[in-house]
């Protein structure tokens, strides 16, 4: 066979004429009557065929399984490897036998799911599955064709395709760069000194330098020594300099006076007092804290502008306090004060008393859409109507006939959370009790529902209590 000609080659010492007659497998792929593929395996190895693409032959048929091993490489030889869904007719000598006709005269052997048959340099065949046909047979290797060379004239050299005004540029920026980085590298760069690198004749230089002293002041002594005519005349001179002039009795009183109203003034406007001393006549700043009861104003706003405190002078009348507010004033001293319980002369006037108001909050059953008892949610909201109630009698403060019927919506969702508020209807007409209830409602919590998110209606009924 072939592989032992070629393996007696050595031995012979024949030239390489001889084995230049090993022979090769050529394969050709036939499918639907078009030759789809044929190709000449010169180096010899296992040859496989299937629709996976890591197959020799890689061929789309329905009829053949991933990948088939169907020659296989051997000492001997090839081997053909046939399977069960093969049909195949080879020239096994001088004759030509089908596959059937192999298996019944035991020419062939079967390993596991595959035929086995050994070929020799003159078998050639024919293996059909399904609508792919495989035709093989031995030949002579055709001499490799050299590889195409173009002469020199026309290869050209590798500076052919250069590009020299752009090879020029990028060489004359290397060399610039590379010439300023070597002189970096060689730059003595100065750096800070370590201290045990400076000599000690220059540390012994570094002292810190004495603050200059006062000069000395001279003694009397001195100066009188050191005085020259001319000096002692100035001396003499500077002395007998006039007396200081004495402030008038008028002038002084009325620094005093100023004095006293500036201080005056300053504890007028001094804390809490600018409150206590506010006046009472309607139109100072504790009427603006207290007006038409909103006692939840802004603490900066309410004292603004609070101002009334008066220091009383000693004519017993206070300055500033206009007349007809209701109330007067007097001087007291210490000894008034002791064993008396009010300063003899003074009233606080007729005191004005905010208005108590009071009003009714009641409640209508529910609508409640989902799986949530009304009575629990009509429990809950009583526990809070409080809160409700104080909304209400703040407004009735500013509008004491306020009354009406508000009805809420509101979301109680798989949580308990109260999600959606919004009023439903409002008789009522008030915009900051609807607002100041749906605030309240939205921090409200309530029994979890058991079938999800429950839509509730509740209405409130308002009536003022004379």
């Amino acid at each position: 066979m072939a592989i032992q000609t070629a393996a007696r080659t050595p031995q012979t010492g024949q030239t390489s004429g001889t084995a230049a007659k090993v022979r090769v497998l050529r394969i050709g792929i036939v499918q639907g009557g078009r030759i789809i593929e044929e190709r000449l395996i010169r180096k010899r190895e296992n040859i496989s065929i299937g629709w996976s693409s890591k197959a020799t032959f890689a061929v789309p048929s329905e009829a053949l399984p991933k990948e088939w091993l169907l020659f296989e490489i051997t000492p001997k030889g090839y081997i053909a490897r046939f399977a069960d869904a093969m049909d195949a007719r080879i020239a096994v000598g001088n004759e030509v036998i089908s596959l059937a006709q192999l298996k019944q005269a035991g020419r062939i052997r079967q390993q596991a799911t595959a035929w086995l048959l050994l070929l020799d340099e003159r078998s050639r065949g024919k293996i059909s599955a399904g609508d792919l046909t495989i035709l093989f047979q031995f030949v002579t290797p055709p001499p490799p064709q050299p590889r195409p060379r173009l002469p020199a004239s026309v290869r050209g050299s590798w500076t052919t395709g250069l590009d020299w005004v752009f090879t020029v540029i990028a060489s004359v920026s290397f060399v610039a760069h590379l010439a300023f980085i070597m002189y970096l590298r060689n730059v003595d760069w100065p750096r800070k000194p370590d201290i045990e690198e400076i000599p000690d004749r220059f540390v012994q230089m570094v002292v810190k330098a004495k603050p200059p002293e006062p000069p000395k002041q001279q003694t009397s002594t001195d100066k009188t020594e050191d005085k020259t005519p001319d000096k002692a005349v100035a001396s003499t001179s500077s002395a007998k300099r006039a007396p200081k002039k004495e402030i008038s009795a008028e002038d002084k009183a009325r620094i005093d006076a100023e004095r006293r109203a500036r201080l005056a003034e300053q504890v007028r406007n001094t804390g809490i007092l600018k409150l206590l001393g506010a006046r009472s006549d309607g139109s100072g700043s504790i009427a603006d804290v207290l007006g038409k009861g909103d006692v939840d104003r802004d603490q900066e706003k309410a004292f603004q502008g609070v101002g009334g405190l008066t220091v009383a002078t000693s004519d017993a009348s206070l300055r500033g306090v206009k007349s007809g507010t209701g109330g007067s004033g007097k001087v007291a001293d210490i000894g008034s004060l002791r064993g008396a319980g009010t300063i003899a002369g003074g009233s606080t006037g007729a005191g004005a008393t905010e208005k108590r108001v009071s009003g009714v909050v009641k409640s209508e059953a529910p609508a409640v859409d989902g799986e949530l008892d009304p009575a629990l949610v009509s429990k809950e909201v009583r526990a809070r109507i409080g809160a409700v109630k104080a909304c209400y009698e703040r407004a009735l403060k500013r509008n004491p006939n306020l009354s009406g019927k508000i009805k809420v919506r509101w979301t109680i969702t798989a949580a308990g959370t109260v999600s959606g508020v919004d009023i439903a209807d409002d008789s009522m007409g008030d915009s900051e009790v609807s607002s100041c209830i749906k605030q309240l409602v939205a921090r409200w919590r309530f029994p979890a529902p058991a079938g999800g998110s429950v839509e509730v209606e509740f209405p409130f009924v308002f009536t003022a209590s004379q």
